[in-house]
């Protein structure tokens, strides 16, 4: 498991990093209690960060690119564009889709549940940062954070 994800932090946050401050924090789930959101909020509280509660958008793991409230679809969204200054590019939307695609595939596809803070250019602050966008993924084993905020 820590391979894999340690090999996508390795790949991409250099990367990342050059426009944005990103976090990328990955375990095993254990016994995970409650719904979606209760998950979401014990994994980033055991980080120090805040939990929002009901306050996160549950995502279509498996839904198309265009889709509503597609996984895939919103973390692209978060990677092609500036965090502080949504109408300036960051990544091109090829790099965006693939660095999308390869964090989802970290997780079995048929048990992932993908939850986000933001929705409609809205967010339910977890870090402290001025602007973010935060996705919590989690399979029947493994749970991660990937954190976007301004510098």
């Amino acid at each position: 498991m820590s391979e894999r994800f340690a090999r996508f932090k390795e790949d991409w946050l250099p990367t990342l990093r050059t426009d944005a401050s990103v976090a990328f924090e990955y375990g095993q789930l254990g016994v995970a209690k409650g719904n979606h959101c209760d998950v979401a909020d014990g994994f980033v509280k055991m980080l120090g960060l805040k939990p929002i509660g009901f306050n996160w958008e549950l995502l279509d793991a498996t839904g198309d690119f265009g889709s509503a409230r597609s996984a895939i679809g919103e973390l692209t969204q978060a990677l092609c564009h500036d965090i502080a200054n949504p109408s300036a590019p960051w990544l091109t939307q090829e790099a965006a889709q693939l660095c999308a695609s390869q964090f989802l595939q970290l997780f079995d596809a048929g048990s992932l549940t993908v939850v986000a803070n933001r929705y409609d250019g809205l967010w339910n602050p977890i870090s402290g940062a001025a602007i973010e966008w935060g996705f919590v993924s989690f399979d029947q084993n493994n749970i991660a954070l990937f954190l976007l905020t301004d510098r």
